[in-house]
């Protein structure tokens, strides 16, 4: 901005004097013409009185009519004058980050924000206003300085950087921060009003004739903020926080999130440097990365730590960090500590949120609830919503899709200190025991949604319906799968054989889930240990479908199987022989031997009737038509699907309404991909379209993918290509969540014919 000097201001009354006179103007004339006094025009151009203001010059350059190329020059020159008696700003911002790396779309962000502050004329428009919040360790301020540095030349009235102190227990009162900001503005502190409210209106007049950058940094609140944000003109406002400020109206709302991998890898390149970086392998440095949880802080102190240690290799420090209990004492370097922004954090927090938050660090999976924060902690659900609000406007937690929260993996580890250091081992132990207890207890009950024998009972999960209670089931999967694990290991084999035995039906529907393997073994294990061989023969049976359906190795699945065969009739089961059956089928039919498969469908048919088990038995008659279509006996298999259907009809002997539900829509699938492979398209197209309504009730996603998958080839085959490929699509969309990534396969190369078709009628 320069050294004050007196010519400066001058040159504009020069400059303003010699117009006139070209114009052939008297003073009076002028300040007539421009309604600009005619002292202050005399005082303008002897250089006796500060610069005019903005609008003042643009009045004078309109009434002496001057061309583009003079109005400028004459603007140019008030505004050298302006900044010539202008001081130094006391506020002026800190150095920027030489090494700062990425942020690319954050940047471009601020970039719009300075273009679209520039743009508007008339000087009493709202500002532009920006707050760029979220948790600690983010980068916002460095961030917000790459910003001020890059785009410094668009502000001719300077750059005010201001840290609000937020998190300190007394936080700056806004008289106080609008004291220094009018100081820096060029106001002799004597002339400064005594009332808050006189502050503020000198400070915004002051504004709205500049165009200056304005750096809020680390904000307490809203009330803190709202009386230093201008009310007019073109500055350009920025303000950083831990908290959303949510009731700062008509603001632009940046949350950064934590680097992207590529990013954070590129900032360790550069702080430790080219010959480090060519001394490890990429792996390491990413190691080093996701150790660091990709936060900017941690990250800077990660590098400056090597740096430090010249001995070091960065595998050795990610070797040290991997232990979770040391990470946060290593994530230091010298005066930085990727804890402290953390604690400062935390001492802001209410005694219900505190503890919410050292308990959230007890939950096994990556998120939770309300609910489940609710009992972590021991409040009320309305408490628990009130303390989650505070943790997430404080930037300690993160809101997740749907209602839920999770931790940053430092700021969990951070948590998890501070419960083993302000809380007895006695309260995290019942802590512990009631968040399991409630998580085993929910997941019973959203299971007994699909089991059969209690059809859809509402229980401690709150579930109003079976939709509910499955998409419980999936959010908190790794809650209470973490809840399982921890209650086998405390012998608590009763309930473990619960929940496994509720989930049985549900692992139906969600068979892309790589735990249900685990789940059925610690079911088998928790039976043993109970001496119940019944019991043991149920779950090896679950077992043994575990491996053939979700692991994919047929092979490992005989021997759970036959283990079940001989218990259950060792205790004259005949449902559970039976079953064991079934897996003994299904396990040969994946392994491609149909006609074992065929044999024990027929023992299963047997033993089911007998027992009059007719949920089995739809089952059994359901393996014996699939294992036939195996073998190309596509007719045979469909004369036993109809079989399945008159069973589902009979009132006397039908299944019970959930299980007929989901084997009605795999009964239509299958015969509609016989009838498809028989080459039968129109009749195909027709039980496919009657299976994939029932299907998507079901929930059944990989069987969804598979009916539409069939459905896109009848059509493609019936000429009816551009519903094919909606079908395909959809295919795709599917299985590339859930799988298997073969049928994603199958539907682009389904697609691929079709669009080579339509090139070859083209051409």
């Amino acid at each position: 901005m320069g050294v004050p000097t007196a010519t400066e201001p001058h040159r504009f009354g020069l400059l303003l004097r010699r117009h006139r006179g070209d114009a052939g103007l008297t003073i009076e004339e002028l300040s007539a013409a421009s309604r600009v006094s005619v002292r202050a025009i005399s005082d303008m151009e002897r250089g006796r009185s500060q610069v005019p203001q903005r609008r003042t010059v643009e009045a004078l350059a309109r009434a002496l009519g001057l061309p583009d190329t003079a109005a400028t020059a004459l603007r140019e020159a008030a505004r050298a004058g302006r900044r010539a008696t202008q001081p130094i700003p006391a506020l002026a911002p800190p150095r920027t980050i030489a090494d700062f790396t990425g942020r690319d779309s954050e940047l471009r962000w601020l970039a719009d924000l300075v273009v679209r502050s520039a743009e508007p004329t008339d000087r009493q428009a709202a500002p532009v206003v920006a707050v760029v919040s979220g948790q600690p360790g983010l980068g916002k301020t460095a961030l917000m300085l790459q910003a001020a540095g890059a785009y410094a030349d668009s502000f001719p009235d300077g750059v005010l950087f201001l840290d609000l102190r937020g998190l300190d227990a007394d936080p700056p009162r806004p008289a106080d921060l609008l004291l220094r900001l009018l100081i820096a503005l060029g106001v002799e502190e004597s002339r400064v009003p005594d009332d808050e409210h006189d502050r503020a209106a000198l400070y915004r007049a002051l504004l709205r004739e500049r165009r200056a950058l304005l750096l809020l940094d680390n904000a307490a609140d809203e009330r803190q903020v709202r009386p230093l944000l201008p009310g007019a003109g073109a500055t350009l406002t920025v303000i950083t926080s831990r908290r959303g400020l949510a009731g700062l109206e008509a603001v632009d709302r940046l949350t950064p999130p934590a680097l992207p991998g590529g990013e954070a890898m590129a900032l360790l390149q550069r702080i430790i440097g080219p010959q480090r970086v060519a001394a490890e392998p990429d792996a390491t440095l990413l190691g080093l990365a996701q150790a660091c949880g990709n936060l900017p802080l941690a990250l800077r102190i990660a590098g400056n730590r090597l740096l430090s240690r010249p001995d070091w290799s960065v595998g050795y420090l990610v070797r040290r960090l991997a232990r979770q209990e040391d990470r946060l004492d290593l994530l230091v370097a010298g005066d930085l500590q990727v804890a402290a922004p953390f604690m400062l954090s935390y001492r802001q927090l209410s005694a219900a949120a505190a503890r919410t938050f050292r308990r959230l660090s007890l939950l096994p999976g990556p998120d939770g609830g309300v609910d489940l924060a609710a009992q972590a902690a021991g409040l009320s659900v309305r408490e628990a919503e009130v303390a989650l609000e505070e943790l997430t406007d404080l930037g300690l937690l993160q809101p997740a899709a749907d209602g839920r929260y999770r931790f940053h993996d430092l700021i969990r580890l951070f948590a998890q200190a501070r419960l083993a250091e302000e809380e007895t081992p006695q309260a995290r132990r019942e802590a512990e025991d009631r968040v399991a207890t409630w998580l085993l207890g929910a997941a019973v009950a959203a299971g007994r949604w699909f089991e059969p024998e209690y059809a859809g009972e509402a229980g401690a999960d709150g579930s109003a319906s079976a939709e509910e209670a499955s998409r419980w089931i999936a959010q908190e999967s790794l809650n209470w799968l973490g809840a399982l694990r921890a209650a086998f290991a405390a012998a608590r084999h009763a309930e473990v054989m619960a929940v496994a035995d509720a989930m049985h039906w549900f692992s139906d529907r969600w068979t892309h889930w790589e735990h249900w393997l685990e789940v059925f073994q610690m079911g088998a294990a928790s039976a043993a240990a109970l001496g119940d061989p019944r019991g043991q023969a149920v779950h090896l049976n679950y077992v043994s479908w575990a491996y053939t359906v979700c692991a994919r190795r047929p092979d490992l699945a005989e021997a759970p199987a036959r283990e079940a065969l001989r218990l259950a009739g060792a205790v004259g089961d005949l449902s559970q022989q039976a079953w064991a059956w079934v897996y003994l089928g299904s396990a040969a039919r994946r392994r491609g031997d149909a006609g074992q498969a065929q044999a024990a469908a027929r023992e299963s048919l047997a033993l089911f009737e007998a027992a009059a088990d007719w949920d089995g038995y739809s089952q059994a008659l359901s393996l014996l038509a699939g294992s036939l279509a195996q073998a190309g006996r596509h007719r045979d298999a469909i004369e036993q699907y109809r079989r399945l259907e008159d069973l589902l009809a009979d009132p006397r002997r039908a299944p019970s309404p959930l299980v007929s539900g989901v084997t009605a829509g795999h009964l239509h699938l299958n015969v509609g991909l016989s009838l498809l492979a028989m080459r039968r398209w129109a009749p195909a197209a027709a039980s496919l379209r009657v299976a994939l309504p029932m299907l998507q009730r079901s929930g059944v996603r990989q069987s969804e993918a598979r009916c539409r998958l069939g459905l896109g080839t009848a059509l493609a085959r019936l000429g009816r290509v551009d519903e094919a490929r909606v079908q395909l699509r959809r295919v795709l969309r599917i299985s590339r969540r859930v799988g298997p990534v073969e049928m994603v396969d199958q539907a682009l190369s389904r697609l691929a014919e079709l669009d080579a078709t339509a090139g070859r009628h083209v051409s």
